[in-house]
Formats: C-alpha cells, structure tokens, sequence
C-alpha cells in the first residue's frame, strides 16, 4: 500500500495535478511565482513605510529591491530567502499530497483555516526565539494552503475578485459552507468547462471545493484531473481546480493566481505587523544573517530540479 501511495505522489507532483503546480506551465502562475511576487510587494511595502524616499523599482526582484531599500549588500541573502520560503512551500506537495486541508480540497475549510491560524502564531513565536529559518518553514507551509484555496475552491466563480480575509482570522468566522448541501450537476454534457456548479450555489453564493483522490458523497464536485478518481473512468475533465490554464476551470486561472497574489501580501503583512519591519525583513532574508537550510529534495531521479529553478538556487 505504501508503495502505491509513493507511486502517486511522485506521478502527482510529475503531473502537477493537486496545486496551483510546483512544476512551471506556459502562461500559468505557480506556487514559487505567486508566493516570490507577493514578497517582493510586502517587502516593498515595509521598506517605504522606513524610508518616506523609498522609490519601488520598475523591475521588481530582489536585486532592484534590496538596492531601493538601502540594503544592497544583503540582495544575495534576500534571494535566499525568498528561495526558502518557496522551497518550504513546495515540500507542501511533496509531504502533505494526500492530506485534504492542506489543499482545501473536499470543503475541508475548517482544517485547512486551523493550520492557516496556527501557522501564523508558529511563525510569531520562532522569530521571538531567533528560530527564523523554522519560521521560514512554517511561513512557505501555510502559504502554500492559502494560495489553493483560490484554485481549489469556487471562491472565485462566485465573482469575487478580492481575498478571503476570515481564512486569516482567528476571529471572524467562515460562514456560507455548503454543508451536506449538492454542489455540482451530475455528468455534464460540455468537456470544455469542466464541471458544472449548481445554478443555487452560484446564485446564494455557497463556498465549496472539489474532493479529490477515491470517493466523493454523490452531488459533489470533483478536484479533476489525471489522478482524481472521484471524478469517474474517463471524465478527469469534469472537476473545478484553476490551477493551471489548461486546467478544468483554466479559463479562471488568471483571476485565481491573482487573488492568491493579493492574499498572500495580506497574510504577510499581517504577519509583519505582529513581528514588526525589522525583524520581518530578516524573515524574508533582506537582512546581514544569511538563511539557512538546504534545497535539496529526493525527487531529483526525476528532474524536478530542473523544472523548478528556486531548488538548484536560480533566480524565478
């Protein structure tokens, strides 16, 4: 059983069928770029808050950054860190493959909130201790949940355009969950669409996410894909992931990495206000201390280095 679960996983990550992808797709944003562009704007974003001269370069990266911040000679750690953070948030896939919360998938959204919530106060109480390259871990672990969420939720084919801010909320609760309530019309006609979201849940706005892996209750949505067995023999089409453009709902993939973008700059400047500017920027490596850690992942018998470039340690 062991064996076969291993066999999946790394067909999953080779296909990317269970995330907004670790491996790179034409035209489509993935993990490591959503989760790179969403520092560079917080870490913009606190370097003009210290200087009231700052000048955000027209070419974000962290070379342009670290010189409008005045720190320069940090730019190398500054890459570092970036490139940890994403690298922790890829071993996301790579650990967690078969965990639903971790995905939000099969409306686990109390679950994958609690790690969300949890992760956030890991991530405060390792910069207390010092511990900042395990709170670079824990940082890239929830970021990775919190980007699937809008590919892997109807968050977005309900037409909202801005992030879900309770998913970050100790105190405000989620609310509309579907529930035991039916989410998707039963064997589509259309392949080209992907699965069809009950007209109800659209028109009372009911949050909901696809399930993935064996079994679903029937009237559920599917995740889809290659690897979905709950969608049926033959039907990987029918499932409702954004995660790359070419995916079930691809055509609202764009919308999906974009709100993940904005969500993701929500989350960490959250978390820089329960840190504070100084010692967030030497969370994301923008500091004299160089971050720590290794790159290294087992999979590289089957070339994931050199589809994902922030493990080999080159620039996204």
């Amino acid at each position: 059983m062991r064996g076969v679960r291993s066999i999946l996983l790394l067909l999953s990550l080779l296909l990317g069928v269970q995330t907004f992808h670790i491996l790179r797709k034409p035209k489509s944003k993935n993990h490591q770029e959503i989760t790179r562009m969403a520092i560079l704007r917080a870490t913009a974003n606190v370097c003009k808050t210290l200087d009231p001269g700052f000048k955000k370069p027209e070419e974000l990266d962290t070379k342009t950054l670290a010189k409008a911040c005045n720190h320069k000679n940090y730019e190398s750690n500054f890459e570092m860190g970036v490139k940890m953070i994403c690298f922790h948030n890829v071993m996301i896939d790579i650990k967690h493959v078969s965990s639903e919360k971790h995905h939000f998938d099969s409306e686990k959204f109390e679950g994958g909130k609690e790690l969300i919530i949890k992760g956030i106060d890991d991530i405060s109480n390792h910069v207390s201790n010092g511990k900042f390259d395990d709170a670079r871990k824990a940082l890239g672990g929830i970021l990775h949940t919190l980007q699937d969420f809008y590919s892997h939720s109807n968050w977005i084919e309900l037409g909202n355009d801005k992030p879900y801010t309770a998913l970050i909320s100790r105190k405000t609760q989620l609310s509309n969950l579907a529930g035991d309530k039916k989410t998707c019309v039963e064997n589509p006609s259309d392949h080209s669409s992907g699965a069809k979201l009950l007209e109800s849940i659209i028109k009372e706005k009911i949050l909901t996410s696809g399930y993935f892996g064996k079994n679903k209750p029937k009237g559920k949505c599917s995740h889809g894909g290659a690897l979905d067995f709950t969608t049926g023999r033959g039907k990987s089409w029918d499932g409702t992931n954004k995660d790359f453009n070419e995916s079930n709902h691809g055509s609202l993939h764009d919308k999906a990495s974009s709100v993940a973008i904005d969500a993701t700059v929500e989350l960490l400047e959250k978390i820089q206000r329960k840190i504070k500017n100084d010692k967030f920027l030497r969370l994301v490596g923008l500091h004299e201390e160089k971050p720590k850690g290794s790159l290294k992942t087992k999979l590289s018998p089957f070339s994931l280095e050199s589809r994902y470039k922030d493990i080999q340690g080159q620039p996204s």
